[in-house]
């Protein structure tokens, strides 16, 4: 009885290469790209996309041994930080250098693409590889520099990158140390350090930029909803009159230690915990916008004594440890700013802004407490009211 042939299949690292980088740009464009199309997931999709088409190359050249292929993967493959970091400054919505990225992203095939096969394409190629290792410690700095809160997520990226940087500089040195020797021996050693480190930076990258983009808590459309909502509220308010209403800015204090104090998930419970007590503690006539993990808006209506009642009662709720939580033994606490109707008028962008700064100084006074935003706290021209002088100095509960 004959049977079936069985003939292994041999996978290389560069099969596997192609296989990894196709893998991952189709979840980035499909969960980040797709899901929430906007300039920074654009950027982070062409990086992905360059990356597989530099794959694609990759492979073609290591079947046909064409140094040309070769050397326009390499070069494709090294514009994904440059892309990268563009997505991170429009992610953080920060001024934005474009010349520097289209400058790399155009010369960088040129030129190793024009020295391919030549005397001249190993000094090309590092100098390409530090180009790249630059951007990739701005990556890193751009992921690190403000301690984000979520360093769990920025993190994989991080060390990536600058794993990137530490080898970039290490090859060149090498390079400049070895002089013109053994080139051929360099050239097959960055050769195999490209095509692992593709692994390992598109896998972090992939990561990192996925739950970048899905952890937001709110889409803009929504608080834009809730803000214009809280708008007309109060022009229907001015026109009858209605001095009886504020705003409260509520914030949990210390929400980056809560994050490294707690896993990833741990903190989400946190979150959706401090956002329902918020929710559970206001009247049905109060309108609360969840603006991040950390942070609610509250427009509501009431006399001062009732406005006083109900923030007591958030940070009551929010302090008490509830043992029967899944995330037992970690307490949390808030700081609540106060800008009312009376005092500031009916401007809400002007009423967000005052209770915003009321919050950060009840925050800077040990947290746990409220503070009410004064006159000093709204431009002139925007306070449309006037109070008496107890009023107008911030009151401060402490409990």
């Amino acid at each position: 009885m004959n049977g079936l042939a069985l003939v292994p299949v041999q996978v290389d690292i560069t099969t596997s290469m192609v296989a990894v980088v196709t893998v991952l740009a189709a979840l980035v464009l499909g969960l980040a790209t797709l899901a929430r199309p906007g300039r920074a997931t654009v950027a982070w999709g062409a990086a992905f996309s360059l990356g597989v088409l530099g794959a694609y190359l990759w492979l073609g050249g290591h079947l046909t041994d064409a140094p040309v292929l070769r050397a326009a993967a390499s070069a494709l493959l090294l514009c994904f930080e440059p892309l990268v970091w563009l997505g991170l400054r429009l992610h953080h919505r920060q001024r934005v250098t474009w010349w520097p990225v289209a400058v790399f992203v155009l010369v960088a095939p040129v030129l190793l693409v024009l020295t391919a096969g030549g005397p001249w394409y190993l000094a090309a190629f590092h100098a390409v590889f530090v180009g790249s290792g630059v951007f990739a410690a701005l990556v890193a700095y751009e992921l690190l520099r403000r301690r984000p809160a979520s360093l769990d997520i920025v993190l994989p990226l991080a060390l990536a990158s600058c794993a990137v940087v530490i080898v970039a500089v290490a090859s060149a040195v090498f390079a400049l140390l070895s002089g013109g020797d053994s080139t051929d021996a360099q050239l097959s050693a960055l050769r195999g350090m490209n095509a692992v480190g593709t692994l390992v930076v598109s896998t972090c990258a992939a990561f990192t930029i996925v739950l970048m983009v899905r952890a937001e808590a709110a889409a803009p459309s929504d608080v834009d909803g809730a803000t214009q909502r809280a708008r007309r509220r109060l022009e229907k308010a001015h026109a009858q009159n209605e001095q009886i209403w504020s705003v409260l800015d509520v914030r949990l204090d210390d929400p980056a230690d809560l994050r490294e104090a707690s896993t990833g998930s741990t903190f989400a419970l946190i979150a959706d915990r401090f956002h329902a007590d918020v929710e559970e503690t206001l009247p049905a006539s109060a309108d609360a916008v969840r603006i991040d993990d950390s942070r609610a808006l509250v427009l509501i209506r009431g006399s001062d004594e009732a406005v006083q009642f109900h923030i007591r009662e958030i940070l009551t709720r929010i302090s008490v440890i509830q043992r029967d939580a899944p995330a037992d033994g970690i307490r949390s606490s808030a700081s609540i700013g106060w800008a009312s109707v009376a005092v500031l008028g009916y401007d809400y962008d002007a009423l967000a802004t005052a209770a915003a700064e009321a919050a950060v100084r009840a925050r800077a006074a040990g947290g746990d407490r409220w503070d009410r935003a004064g006159t000093r706290d709204a431009p002139v021209a925007e306070v449309t009211a006037t109070t008496t002088a107890s009023a107008a100095r911030p009151a401060t509960l402490e409990r």
